[in-house]
């Protein structure tokens, strides 16, 4: 059995980098937070999106909104509020019935 070479680049967690690593979560959900109140009252399309979402999601659905989506190319968030909800609605219908994308 060869010898096992260590990684040069390898650092150990501490409580320095992990408290770091907490920054930088709290800094990305405080971006989210500020994302969904942006949406807050801006008419009926995002009520739809949201609505759909919740359906799908549960009560998570509004967090769906915020994270990428590989089939959509984006956020779900980024096309509602480029005037394209429908596609994000008509993902979310292929999600709750199976449909495979």
């Amino acid at each position: 059995m060869p010898p096992i070479e260590t990684d040069p680049d390898f650092k150990p967690y501490t409580t320095a980098n992990a408290d770091d690593c907490i920054d930088q979560a709290i800094t990305r959900l405080e971006d989210q937070i500020e994302q969904l109140r942006s949406v807050k009252g801006s008419g009926p399309a995002i009520a739809a999106v949201i609505g759909k979402a919740r359906e799908v999601y549960g009560d998570e659905g509004p967090l769906w909104l915020l994270e990428y989506n590989q089939v959509l190319q984006t956020t779900p968030l980024d096309l509602v509020l480029q005037g394209k909800a429908e596609r994000v609605l008509t993902l979310l219908g292929q999600i709750k019935y199976g449909v495979y994308v």
